[in-house]
């Protein structure tokens, strides 16, 4: 595990995201289109004077191809619409409340008292029948008109419940509460904007401005929290050596209980991979006992690969081969772990059996030969299922392809709504997820590209380290046995306590054991006598 992987590891935890830039993302629609003109509201005229009518007939005979018609009218709807949707809404129908108040919010001025009403109450029945995004676009659109300041702090805290899911980074976190006016919000919302500002600044290089945001949250915050572990993960960006007081802050973050237990597990990986790159194996192996994960949750490959890391580099042979050994489990067959096969040569060797060790630097390379293939040819590395899948499996290349998926999951959604939203909305939501979408893969792809090159880079790094172990290891097999040596006494086996109970191996994965394999190898080493 290098120091790069160690910051790639740590930058690509959930509280430091990086969406794409915020002008990039509007090009692609993730913004409501805007009703259609008032009725009797004059035409655009771009600042200029209107021309008299006589002015406009030359002009419009001398034309090449005849003006376009303009865009029907909406349709005159009673007021008492708005008081009728607002009640099935209160009813528990947002489905019979959505048209309605789609359809009074065309005809009504924006002017009208009730217009944020009806933008904010359309949201929540888009959102209550699973079109979050849909919900979030008009969300955003109130966030950023603010004509009304009634229902601004009701739409901001809506938007902030919708963070917790996949959601569009740019319209939310960006260009709604990385762009606010801070003096006017609740303390709660307040607090979630300045933390989204200084995570702007922070990624702009400004940590002096993320800094003035991040000391305006209270300290009893969960986004003070967060801003804490924003800071320390983009110092350790511009340090070479971790020091004594970087770890010490992580450790700080991973037993504070105003964060999240995800959060708190992240700051424990700190602290550890920090040590492991200090050469502090026994305080990495600690810091990732911190790590704790939901009862009969498998866990996480990687955090099980570390873990082996630092076990082999403590001399911990034999509980290394035994973790190795919980990777080969069900729940772990598709993770993409290179180094495994490398890490279990290494023990085999320096337990002095060579064809094991052989047969297992060769399974890297059998296992991933289509990759490596593929590398070698310049192929498109996107289209790699492995390398496809291990890129999607963390950081923002992840989110993007979570958002994805929750675009075209309600776009398929939608449809069953065309016969109760009516032609009109449908028409619109419909244009709204397809635009949206077309975005979400231009944004995808780009991060994938990324980070399936990084993916190779892993790949092959490992494949040449296997390739030299197998030289390695085939010069052993053929070395001569000086006279007078003897084979290494064998280790003393540890006894178990009275409170542990040990089992053979039968090829079952129970989740709550996976933590705890242990592999009996005798080494075959042979000591030279003096």
């Amino acid at each position: 595990m290098t120091s790069r992987s160690l910051i790639a590891a740590l930058t690509s935890a959930a509280l430091l995201v990086s969406p794409a830039p915020a002008a990039a993302q509007s090009a692609g629609g993730a913004q409501p289109t805007s009703p259609a003109p008032e009725q009797g509201s004059p035409p655009a005229t771009d600042g200029k004077a209107p021309a008299s009518p006589d002015a406009q007939a030359p002009a419009a005979q001398g034309a090449s191809k005849p003006a376009e018609a303009p865009p029907p009218a909406p349709e005159k709807v009673d007021p008492a619409v708005f008081d009728q949707a607002l009640q099935a809404y209160f009813d528990g129908n947002p489905r019979d409340a959505a048209e309605p108040l789609y359809a009074w919010l065309q005809a009504a001025p924006r002017t009208d008292e009730n217009y944020a009403w009806g933008q904010y109450f359309l949201a929540r029945s888009l959102i209550d029948l699973g079109l979050t995004h849909a919900g979030a676009s008009y969300l955003a659109r109130i966030a950023r008109e603010r004509s009304n300041p009634n229902v601004l702090p009701r739409a901001l805290d809506a938007l902030k419940a919708l963070t917790d899911r996949p959601h569009d980074e740019v319209m939310i976190d960006e260009q709604v509460f990385g762009a606010l006016d801070l003096g006017f919000l609740p303390e709660e919302t307040g607090a979630y904007a300045h933390y989204q500002q200084g995570l702007v600044d922070l990624r702009v290089g400004n940590e002096r401005w993320a800094n003035t945001h991040f000391a305006k949250l209270p300290e009893t915050s969960a986004e003070a929290s967060h801003a804490k572990f924003a800071l320390l993960v983009t110092r350790l960006k511009h340090v070479k050596e971790p020091t004594d007081e970087i770890i010490a802050d992580f450790l700080a973050l991973s037993e504070d209980e105003k964060l999240t237990r995800e959060a708190r597990n992240e700051a424990a990986l700190a602290v550890a991979r920090l040590r492991y790159e200090r050469k502090d194996f026994q305080g990495a192996l600690e810091a990732y006992d911190r790590v704790k994960l939901p009862e009969l949750d498998p866990g996480r490959a990687s955090l099980y690969l570390e873990e082996a890391w630092t076990r082999y580099k403590l001399g911990e042979l034999r509980a290394s081969l035994g973790i190795l050994t919980t990777l080969d489990a069900p729940s772990f067959r598709d993770e993409f772990l290179p180094d495994k096969y490398l890490l279990r040569s290494l023990i085999y060797r320096d337990l002095c059996h060579y064809l094991p060790a052989k047969r297992a630097a060769k399974e890297l390379t059998r296992r991933f030969a289509d990759s490596l293939e593929a590398v070698r040819n310049r192929e498109d590395l996107t289209q790699d299922v492995r390398l496809r899948r291990a890129a999607n499996a963390h950081g923002s290349t992840q989110r993007a392809a979570r958002f994805l998926q929750t675009l075209e999951l309600e776009g398929e959604r939608l449809g069953r709504y065309a016969g109760s939203f009516g032609d009109r909305l449908f028409s619109h939501l419909t244009k709204l997820y397809d635009l949206s979408r077309a975005e979400a893969v231009r944004v995808h792809d780009a991060r994938l590209a990324e980070a399936v090159r990084q993916e190779a880079d892993t790949l092959l790094r490992a494949a040449e380290q296997v390739r030299l172990m197998e030289y390695e290891v085939g010069l052993k097999l053929y070395e001569r046995v000086k006279k007078g040596a003897r084979i290494v006494a064998p280790e003393d086996e540890q006894i178990l306590s009275p409170t542990q109970t040990a089992y053979r191996f039968d090829g079952e994965y129970w989740n709550d054991e996976l933590r705890s394999y242990r592999v009996r190898i005798d080494s075959r080493c042979i000591e030279e006598t003096p």
